[in-house]
This record gives structure tokens, sequence and C-alpha cells, in this order.
């Protein structure tokens, strides 16, 4: 039964690295599109 909690813990540590990477990700992209570095592939979301 020891395994179940420890299983738990790896799942959250993977969940949040995910979470964070995700989030850096996300904000990159948004300030680079606000800046006008990235092509305009996402102009397909602002019609």
């Amino acid at each position: 039964m020891e395994k179940k909690g420890q299983l738990g813990a790896i799942e959250l540590k993977f969940f949040l690295m995910g979470m964070i990477l995700g989030i850096i990700v996300a904000l990159a992209l948004v300030f680079l599109g606000a800046k006008g570095v990235t092509p305009d592939f996402l102009s397909f979301l602002y019609k």
C-alpha cells in the first residue's frame, strides 16, 4: 500500500512541472506575439 502514496507524489510532480512549463510557454508566446516577433500563425484566433 506504500506504492499508492508514492505514485501520487510522482504524478503531482509531473503535473506541476507540466503546468509551470505550459504557463511559461504561453507567456512567452503572448509576449512575442505582442512584440510582433512571431509569425501570424495564430491569426485564426483573432477573427
